[in-house]
This record gives structure tokens, C-alpha cells and sequence, in this order.
């Protein structure tokens, strides 16, 4: 009996010990209200003449490929991994990818044309190199950043790589929803991408019970993706 006395108070206070942890991974949902020139990504619609054959070009990707990102909270490390895009019918799918430092970005040309891929001026993160049908380049990102990995001869294939420490980022759904699961709670700033470029940034606090936000984008930030 007295082994079960002495237990059961150190047994409650390893259990209140848990309860901070466990409340402070909080929820943080909302929306993004993207302008009318940045919701629908690019429109190349019909088919795009090359050489012996005729290649069908696919519509962008909805919303433009918008990825929202919380960066802020208690250092977080997101762990690098393999992360494949695929280019077909002259669009990347995802056309936004996010990924932490040394993380290897898979492009797998599934087009019947080879794709010339390199992020321009930056030679030391991702030189030229020429991407024949079929196969795929496996191209690690070491250094945290947001670059813009462009087609040389068609240009208006462009995959967004953000490489970041930060694991809570969400791509937007086709109403600009989005969600980011367990964040610790405090100041935190969210910060939206859109169509090659950060079109947003918001200061939030981050409540044990979670939050809801709007992030209305001006359209005074809009360009087209890698542009200067």
C-alpha cells in the first residue's frame, strides 16, 4: 500500500509534466485571397510546335502553385528528403516544392522534348544541364533560399524550390484554404509564395487553442516567376 501512495503522486506529476507539451502544438489554418492576375498561374493552353512532333501543353497548376510557410516558432529542423517534379505536357508538377538544406529535388522529364535546367545565375546551386525524355536529375540543395529553376528553351517551365528549416508550410487548395498542424505556440510570421516570387508576409501570435487567419495578397506584388 505504501509503494501505491508514493507511486500514484509521482505517476500525476509525469502526466501534468506532458499536458504544456502536448497544448502547445497548436493549429493554424486559413486563407490566402490571391488577385484575380495570380490565381489561375499561368495559362499556356493548346500545343507548343517543336521539331517532328507537336507537343500538348497542360494548363498551370491551380492557384499558381501557392505555398504558405510559417517561420518564427522555436527552432524547428525539417529534414531533407527526396522530392520529386515532374515535367509534362510543358508544366512542372508541383511547381512549388519546399524542402530543408541538402534535400535532393528529383525532375523527371516525362515530355517528349529534352528540357535544359538550371536556376539562372546561380551556377553554384543548380548549373545547365540538359534533361533528355524519359530521364530524371537528381539536383541537391544544400543552402537555404528560394530559387527558380527555369527551361532554357522553354522558359515558361518554372519550378520554385524553397529550402528551409522551417516543417510547417502548406500548399493553398483551389479556394486559397490552408492548414499547418502542430505549431508551437508564440510569435510567428507567415509568408506566401506565389508564382515564383514571396507575395505576403503577416506577423501572427500562435495561441494554445490555434488560429485562423486571412492573408489578403495586394496586387501591387505580382510578377512573373524570376523576374527581377
Amino acid at each position: 500500500m505504501m509503494r501505491h501512495r508514493l507511486f500514484s503522486p509521482l505517476c500525476l506529476s509525469g502526466l501534468l509534466a506532458l499536458v504544456p507539451s502536448l497544448a502547445a502544438a497548436a493549429t493554424v489554418r486559413g486563407t490566402v485571397n490571391l488577385p484575380e492576375e495570380l490565381k489561375s498561374g499561368r495559362r499556356f493552353l493548346g500545343h507548343w510546335r517543336v521539331e517532328n512532333t507537336t507537343v500538348p501543353v497542360q494548363p498551370a497548376p491551380a492557384r499558381g502553385d501557392t505555398v504558405v510557410v510559417l517561420v518564427g516558432p522555436k527552432p524547428q529542423v525539417l529534414a531533407p528528403k527526396n522530392t520529386p517534379v515532374e515535367i509534362a505536357g510543358m508544366q512542372a508538377t508541383p511547381a512549388t516544392v519546399v524542402v530543408g538544406e541538402g534535400a535532393v529535388v528529383e525532375f523527371r522529364n516525362s515530355d517528349k522534348v529534352s528540357h535544359d535546367l538550371s536556376v539562372p545565375g546561380r551556377p553554384d546551386i543548380m548549373p545547365s544541364e540538359r534533361l533528355s525524355p524519359g530521364t530524371v536529375r537528381k539536383q541537391r540543395f544544400g543552402i537555404s533560399g528560394e530559387y527558380v529553376a527555369h527551361c532554357t528553351e522553354y522558359p515558361h517551365v518554372v519550378v520554385s524550390v524553397i529550402v528551409t528549416s522551417s516543417p510547417f508550410f502548406a500548399a493553398a487548395d483551389e479556394k486559397g484554404g490552408f492548414k499547418l498542424l502542430d505549431v508551437p505556440e508564440g510569435p510567428a510570421t507567415l509568408k506566401v509564395w506565389s508564382n515564383g516570387r514571396w507575395v505576403h508576409e503577416q506577423a501572427i501570435d500562435v495561441p494554445a487553442r490555434g488560429v485562423d487567419v486571412t492573408l489578403r495578397v495586394s496586387g501591387a506584388a505580382n510578377k512573373e516567376a524570376g523576374e527581377q
